[in-house]
């Protein structure tokens, strides 16, 4: 980019007057602005991060946490070109990949570290006591960042078109994650064996230790005289507590199913260029495009005009481009102004050229386009296949005509081209007498007509085709084709009014097949303020459809395009998803050494869902494909901390403690650490989620998903998951007691005399 530019500054001081070369449509622009967001948000999130951990760690336990970050990051740098073809560069997606890892990665050391710390606090400042720290959370440590490897693991083997979108973000955080373990395992703890605990002493320590005692004494102090007792009284009413959760969750889908919760499948992202395409119906002369595209031109220069003052008096089209495709096509390029720079979004803009431009006679297809994010493709696309072409035409004019209908539904269209005028011949019933077929008829009028070659004749090198037919005075007209006769296959000749018929139609340019059947594709836009593609999907398949195909026989229809596209994504997501969750399953069995535990840890992975719906409805975002993304990224970590919690109430109940008081310490154990894991992920997101440019539309919505789902996950980890194992210790104690009276009833007992 730099040197085209160079070479333009040069070679616009030798043009002649009046002449000069512009830059436009620089992508190296949205490169370096995708980059700098990158880089700031990422800059922020590590210092958020930082902040958090300093407030709740010592000074020198939070620095050395911190520098696994860094280690990770490296780490994955260095295998990032071996694992796959997108994730070789530093992109916009390798990069977001490192920021929505940015607070996942730390918290393995957090766990470590927080052990390690209390250990020492306990027990005196030895090697041996840091390495007990370090082993008491170093299995279900390690198996948490497993788990979340496993629903990251599958998103590496999709394939549709918007795979290495998920193969690049899930590559960097792979790779982070197992730099992690190696971090938190070896690494930290030989930092932190060397490192000098020192008690607290008020009159020792500056401002700084002092507001890091207030808040690690005032955790302590909540966890154990606040959170304990609603602990308690939440496991005391454990079966009430879970039909809480459910009510929520049933209440969080019901806000997307509702609409409140905007879905769409790809994020609508105004964009910096506009484009706009024609095509004219077949037959159409010249100057009709020509006109269209100068009626198109006049529209952008009164629009920009109208909008420019709106836009603090800066004009909004920087440059436009006009080209013809064909004699019946064609369509204009517009580059707005940067859209950090302008009030006006190209969505408002877009709206204004086309409501300008208005309906035009003798267009077949006419589309406007300013978003990114679907590469291009309508947001709703039908196509009907059938036998009977006819059928299928009427079919298509209904389903447009229906379409028409929704509010916020405009760009109808279909993939059925009409040609030229066309002649159509029809048998009589008394050619069946004489035995006339209909290929007869159309082969004798074709010879008449066009000629049928009589012999070559090589003349050089060249070979000349000699054709027979009518002389040119008399093939002429339509007329001439009502005089002409036809033999019969005795020999006999027969006017052509006797034995055949004609009507006038319009023939079709193009010709759409799908399995041999022809098919007929219908597309339209929308405007997701307005109506969403899913619920419109839904109301046309279920109840309009169904009609239409029973009104026409022969007739059937399926999606395609981009509702297609969707339909195969949620396909391989859910194959990919039941992968993930049979992996997760066996990792939680291996440390947990349970079959129906790792079943109570998995069962809160739903309860994610609520945080991230919360996000969407707070910051006003659609439910997307990228929202999907983000709880994907939140299975593993709710899980992460869940396996920890049972692996402490697990060795409480070990050492001999009964079930409740179990729960109840290893809940106040591990509240700060948990406290701590969710805070760091969630402002090291939080940049990223307020951010305003254009390029970071596309990634909020996962970001929010995950901060706000992480949130949740808090909830989830801290109450739920002690209800569930007290509700499972007790299934597991009515199954024992129902086993032993089975077998008291088949197997006397023996010390029973008779």
């Amino acid at each position: 980019s730099q040197a085209v530019s160079k070479y333009i500054a040069e070679k616009n001081t030798t043009l002649p007057q009046g002449a000069q070369i512009e830059l436009w449509g620089d992508g190296a622009v949205y490169l370096q602005q995708r980059l700098d967001m990158m880089f700031d948000n990422m800059g922020m999130g590590i210092l958020l991060v930082f902040i958090m951990l300093t407030l709740f760690l010592r000074f020198k336990v939070a620095l050395w946490v911190l520098v696994g970050i860094p280690i990770c990051f490296f780490g994955a740098f260095l295998f990032m070109d071996k694992l796959g073809a997108i994730s070789t560069s530093i992109n916009f997606l390798s990069l977001f990949g490192f920021i929505l890892v940015l607070g996942i990665v730390v918290d393995d050391a957090i766990i470590i570290g927080e052990s390690v710390y209390s250990e020492i606090k306990k027990n005196g400042h030895t090697k041996e006591n840091v390495v007990i720290g370090a082993k008491r959370v170093a299995v279900p440590a390690t198996f948490g960042v497993l788990t979340t490897i496993a629903a990251f693991a599958p998103l590496l083997t999709l394939d549709f078109m918007f795979a290495p979108f998920f193969e690049a973000i899930a590559i960097v955080v792979i790779l982070c994650l197992i730099f992690s373990l190696i971090e938190s395992k070896w690494i930290l703890p030989a930092h932190l064996a060397h490192m000098k605990y020192e008690t607290y002493d008020e009159t020792k320590v500056g401002k700084l230790g002092r507001i890091q005692h207030a808040i690690r004494e005032g955790m302590e102090n909540f966890a154990k005289n606040k959170y304990r007792p609603m602990l308690e009284k939440v496991i005391e009413h454990r079966v009430l507590t879970l039909i809480s959760f459910f009510a929520i969750l049933i209440m969080s889908i019901g806000l997307v199913m509702s609409g409140l919760i905007k879905s769409e499948p790809f994020p609508s992202i105004p964009g910096d260029m506009i484009q706009a395409r024609f095509t004219l119906n077949e037959g159409s002369p010249v100057s009709a495009r020509d006109e269209l595209i100068r009626k198109m031109e006049a529209a952008i220069d009164k629009v920009d005009n109208e909008l420019t003052e709106q836009n603090s008096g800066e004009p909004i089209a920087l440059h436009t481009l006009s080209w013809t495709q064909g004699d019946n096509g064609g369509g204009m390029l517009v580059e707005l102004t940067k859209g950090e720079t302008r009030i006006v979004d190209s969505l408002k803009f877009e709206r204004a050229w086309r409501n300008e431009v208005g309906e035009v006679a003798g267009v077949k297809d006419l589309r406007f386009m300013s978003t990114t994010g679907a590469g291009g493709d309508s947001a709703i696309s039908f196509r009907l296949v059938g036998t009977n072409y006819h059928n299928l035409e009427l079919a298509s004019r209904e389903l447009q005509s229906k379409l028409a209908e929704y509010d916020g539904v405009f760009d109808i269209r279909t993939s059925n081209s009409a040609g030229n005028q066309e002649i159509e011949l029809l048998l009589k019933p008394s050619a069946e007498t004489l035995g006339i077929t209909l290929a007869d008829l159309g082969r004798q009028v074709r010879q008449a007509f066009y000629g049928e070659e009589a012999q070559r004749i090589q003349r050089g090198k060249d070979e000349i085709k000699v054709m027979v037919r009518y002389p040119k005075e008399e093939r002429k007209s339509i007329t001439n084709l009502e005089n002409m006769r036809i033999r019969t296959p005795s020999g006999e000749w027969v006017p052509f009014s006797s034995v055949a018929e004609f009507k006038l139609g319009k023939g079709v340019s193009s010709i759409q097949r799908e399995d041999r059947k022809r098919a007929v594709s219908v597309m339209a836009d929308i405007n997701p303020e307005k109506i969403q593609s899913g619920i419109l999907i839904g109301e046309i398949n279920g109840e309009f459809i169904p009609e239409l195909v029973k009104k026409y026989p022969g007739v059937k229809s399926e999606l395609s395009g981009q509702s297609k596209e969707m339909g195969e994504l949620f396909r391989e997501l859910g194959n990919s998803m039941l992968f993930a969750f049979v992996m997760i399953y066996v990792l939680l069995a291996i440390p947990l050494k349970s079959y129906l535990q790792p079943i109570m840890v998995m069962s809160v992975i739903p309860f994610g869902f609520i945080g991230a719906i919360v996000g969407h409805l707070l910051f006003g975002k659609s439910f997307s494909m990228m929202s999907g993304f983000g709880i994907i990224a939140l299975t593993g970590v709710v899980v992460n901390d869940s396996l920890i919690m049972v692996e402490f109430v697990n060795r409480a109940r070990r050492e001999g403690l009964r079930l409740k008081d179990a729960v109840m310490q290893a809940g106040v154990q591990r509240f700060r650490a948990i406290m701590l894991t969710s805070l760091t992920t969630f402002f090291g997101l939080l940049p990223i989620m307020f951010e305003t440019s254009l390029q970071a539309q596309i990634v909020i919505p996962m970001a929010i998903s995950l901060a706000f789902g992480i949130l949740f996950a808090t909830v989830i980890t801290l109450f739920l998951i002690p209800s569930l194992y007290m509700i499972l210790d007790g299934f597991k104690d009515r199954v024992r007691r129902l086993g032993r009276w089975i077998v008291g009833i088949f197997v006397p007992d023996p010390t029973q005399q008779v």
